[in-house]
C-alpha cells in the first residue's frame, strides 16, 4: 500500500482537485502532484495530515503480513481481459447469463463505467465471481437507453436486494433488472463516495473484451475508495483483495513500464 495511493484515494473521496487539497495543507500544487506520482514520499505524520484534510482517517495498527493473494494475481494479470473473466466466472455461461455478451450489446449503446466484483475482476484480482450481478455506473443520458437493451434482452425490473436497503439504492440512485438465469444487472448514477459517471470516467481503463468491443473499467484506486466508503459490509470485505492488485499492478509496471 503505496502513500501516493492513499492520497489520491482520500482526495477524490472528498471531491478536492490537487489545488484544492494543496490550499488545505497551505502547500504548493506541485507538492500534492509529486505526492500522488510517487515522485516523493509524504512522511507519516505528513500522510495522517494529508488524510485528515479529506475528512478521511487511516486505520492504524500492526498484522501478519500476508501475501496470499500475489501468486493468483500474478496469475490472472497473465490474462487479458476476457479471459479473467472466463477464469472467475465459468459457471455462469452454463447457467444462462452470459456476462461478456451483455457486456458487449452495452458497449457502444450507452456511456457507463463498469464497477463492483466484475471490475475488479477485469482489473485481475483472484476473488472467484460468486454472485450473478454487473454493476455498472450510467452517465444519466444513457439510463433511458441500458433500460431499452435489458428490456430488449428479456429482464425484468428487480424491486428488491437481500444485502441493499431501499434508502441505500435510493441514495445512489439505483436501478436494476433481472434476467430468466437469475443474473442481474444494476445500474447507479451515484456510488459511495464518488461524484457519478464523470467522476469515474476521468481514470478508468478501456478494456478489449472481444475483437472489436471494449468497455471502460473504473480504476482500481477508484474502486477502493467505492468499497470502502460503501454502505455494504459485503463490498468492503473485497479492499484487502483491491489493494493487494493494486500493489502488484504496480510491481508488474515497476518492472515492465510498457504495461
Amino acid at each position: 500500500m503505496r502513500s501516493a495511493d492513499l492520497i489520491v484515494a482520500a482526495r477524490r473521496s472528498a471531491g478536492l482537485s490537487q489545488g484544492q487539497l494543496a490550499a488545505r495543507l497551505g502547500r504548493g500544487e506541485s507538492t500534492i502532484t509529486h505526492w500522488e506520482a510517487g515522485d516523493e514520499q509524504p512522511s507519516f505524520e505528513t500522510l495522517l495530515g494529508v488524510v485528515h484534510a479529506c475528512g478521511r482517517d487511516l486505520t492504524v495498527g500492526l498484522a501478519r503480513y500476508d501475501d496470499s493473494y500475489d501468486s493468483l494475481i500474478a496469475q490472472q494479470q497473465l490474462l487479458d481481459p476476457r479471459g479473467r473473466i472466463e477464469k472467475l466466472a465459468p459457471p455462469w455461461v452454463a447457467e444462462g447469463f452470459d456476462l461478456l455478451d451483455l457486456l458487449a450489446k452495452l458497449a457502444g449503446q450507452a456511456r457507463f463505467v463498469v464497477v463492483g466484483a466484475v471490475a475488479g475482476a477485469l482489473q485481475s484480482w483472484p476473488i472467484i465471481l460468486g454472485w450473478r450481478i454487473l454493476e455498472i455506473v450510467a452517465a444519466p443520458s444513457s439510463v433511458g437507453r441500458i433500460e431499452q437493451i435489458a428490456a430488449r434482452l428479456g429482464a425484468q425490473p428487480f424491486a428488491g436486494d437481500e444485502r441493499r436497503s431501499r434508502r441505500s439504492e435510493e441514495e445512489q440512485g439505483s436501478r436494476a433488472w433481472i434476467f430468466a438465469s437469475g443474473g442481474r444487472l444494476r445500474v447507479t448514477l451515484l456510488p459511495h463516495g464518488t461524484f457519478g459517471y464523470c467522476d469515474l470516467a476521468r481514470d478508468a481503463e478501456t478494456m478489449q473484451i472481444a475483437p472489436d468491443t471494449s468497455v471502460h473499467v473504473a480504476s482500481l484506486i477508484d474502486l477502493i475508495r467505492v468499497a470502502e466508503c460503501s454502505t455494504d459490509a459485503h463490498a468492503r470485505t473485497f479492499t484487502p483483495a483491491l489493494w493487494s492488485t493494486l500493489e502488484m499492478q504496480h510491481r508488474r509496471r515497476e518492472h515492465d513500464p510498457r504495461q
